[in-house]
């Protein structure tokens, strides 16, 4: 069996010594979303504006505008194609190892279980809680964009102040360890999209990858991801284009074939279904923004 290890999100998030990073993203109506995707990092979300249909462990939650999301290491979260009706938020995602040493009482009595899964949090938070953390949320992103001197000891001590008000502020339930196997095959199939999506990727390569035939891969993942492999590859690849497209680099030609678009005509195709515009459009003023307070492309 491939370890679940080779299959992990080679994005690093920050710096080893300072690992956190903000992402400011803004998705059109009814249109391409967020593959879905996992990390190794905690991710904590203000919603600023719209709504959406967010998929979290592969549950639908419907997310509006004040809602906090805390999403911790590990767990399947993303928007489907066609799931929005507008959608702003702001971002911080972040190593556990932040929060503090792995030896010391509060790594073992709070983050730890946290990051294990035995202890689980609502991954959508609502009401005074929500108004709560997302006044944290604001303190953080100031102290973060500031950078002034000392600013990484506040960035820590607002990411455990958040973790104190989850602790006292939100009902939270222990769990045993579940049966992951499907989450484990889910990971493994969208590991293999992401570090093969400019070649030609081939339903037997991800069956074989999850070790299934490929009759059984292709209802198993339709089944759990609500669309198949060949439009979640698209819709992976058309995040991609779209990147770089709002980055200037490259021509359209270019960045097709860079996202593993060997014919323009059908990229040029898919990306207007996803988006309502075509590549040329979309870079001359885009909807969509993904990027950090450096204006790095969000993964």
């Amino acid at each position: 069996m491939i370890g679940e290890k080779q299959y992990l999100e080679k994005t690093k998030h920050g710096t080893a010594m300072f690992p956190i990073d903000f992402y400011y993203c803004v998705y059109p109506a009814g249109l391409a979303g967020l593959p879905v995707h996992w990390h190794e990092e905690f991710e904590i979300t203000s919603v600023q504006g719209g709504s959406c249909t967010y998929y979290i462990d592969l549950e639908p939650y419907p997310v509006a505008a004040g809602d906090f999301l805390f999403l911790p290491a590990g767990v399947l979260h993303g928007i489907p194609e066609g799931g929005t009706r507008f959608l702003e938020t702001e971002s911080f995602v972040f190593h556990p190892d932040l929060l503090g040493s792995r030896r010391d009482i509060c790594h073992a009595k709070y983050a730890a279980p946290v990051e294990t899964g035995e202890i689980r949090f609502p991954y959508v938070i609502r009401g005074g809680a929500a108004d709560l953390l997302n006044g944290t949320f604001a303190l953080l992103k100031r102290a973060f964009q500031q950078k002034k001197k000392g600013y990484e000891m506040e960035v820590k001590a607002l990411l455990l102040h958040s973790m104190v008000q989850l602790f006292q502020q939100v009902p939270y339930e222990r769990r045993e360890q579940e049966n992951t196997e499907v989450t484990d095959k889910l990971k493994t199939a969208l590991q293999y999209i992401k570090e093969h999506y400019q070649q030609p990727v081939s339903v037997k390569e991800l069956a074989d990858a999850c070790h299934f035939s490929e009759y059984y891969f292709m209802r198993f993942f339709k089944q759990h991801m609500h669309m198949t492999c060949v439009e979640y590859l698209n819709q992976y690849r058309m995040d991609i284009a779209a990147g770089k497209l709002s980055s200037g680099d490259g021509s359209i030609t270019e960045i097709a074939m860079d996202a593993g678009f060997n014919n323009i005509s059908y990229f040029n195709r898919v990306f207007k279904k996803s988006f309502g515009m075509t590549p040329r459009e979309y870079r001359r003023g885009g909807t969509r923004q993904k990027m950090d307070l450096s204006g790095k492309e969000r993964p």
